[in-house]
């Protein structure tokens, strides 16, 4: 019985111009590209057999090339949370376990924490627009963050302080000049930002005391 052939050898590994990949040319005259961090990884070298268990490797560290790049580039417009950053990975076609490679890599560069997002959505809605914890919640479980995280930068917030803020902003944009529309405009306002009703109507009291009392000169709040 003849032996099987032998595999071809990888004869020339070269750099290409741009840089970052390289061309390995077989004895056979077939010639690929790989990336130079694939090639790295699976350790090739002139003169080596380039079997199928060779492409495989190579095929499986190009993978990880890509999901590294494609996180990197996420992450450089914001920060992502895990759950977002598995799902941008995989509608990019990427193989779920070069997805759970760089999950890891990305955590032990600190590039992918949970809490440190959470910290960050919850800055960002202070700046451009504040809401009650409520929906900053459901905001963020909804973004696939552990609820631990979830809480611990959700549970020291100020609904209270924030909601008045928020009511006396309103105040100044409405044109009410009734109790009953203004608590329509202002408190319809805070319970569609998260707040709850004892808040709302807390706020939407000491904001419309406020106007009235700038309204008549000389009246107690």
């Amino acid at each position: 019985m003849d032996d099987p052939p032998s595999p071809p050898l990888i004869i020339s590994i070269r750099t290409t111009a741009k840089g970052r990949q390289r061309l390995l040319t077989l004895s056979d005259g077939r010639e690929f590209f790989f990336s130079d961090e694939a090639v790295e990884r699976v350790g090739i070298v002139e003169g080596a057999p380039a079997d199928s268990d060779v492409f495989e490797a190579l095929e499986a560290a190009e993978q990880r090339v890509t999901a590294h790049e494609a996180a990197l580039r996420l992450l450089s417009h914001r920060a992502r949370s895990e759950r977002e950053m598995r799902t941008r990975l995989a509608m990019r076609g990427i193989e779920p376990q070069a997805i759970d490679d760089e999950m890891q890599r990305l955590r032990l560069a600190g590039l992918l924490d949970d809490e440190k997002f959470a910290r960050a959505w919850v800055e960002d809605r202070k700046q451009s627009a504040p809401r009650g914890r409520r929906m900053l919640r459901y905001e963020l479980l909804g973004r696939g963050i552990d609820p631990e995280a979830v809480d611990s930068v959700t549970n020291d917030l100020d609904d209270r302080a924030t909601a008045i803020e928020l009511a006396r902003r309103r105040s100044r944009a409405t044109s009410a000049t009734d109790y009953d529309a203004f608590v329509a405009r202002v408190g319809g306002f805070l319970r569609r930002r998260g707040f709850d009703y004892e808040v709302t109507a807390e706020a939407t009291r000491i904001a419309w005391r406020e106007v009235s009392s700038a309204a008549e000169p000389g009246t107690e709040p």
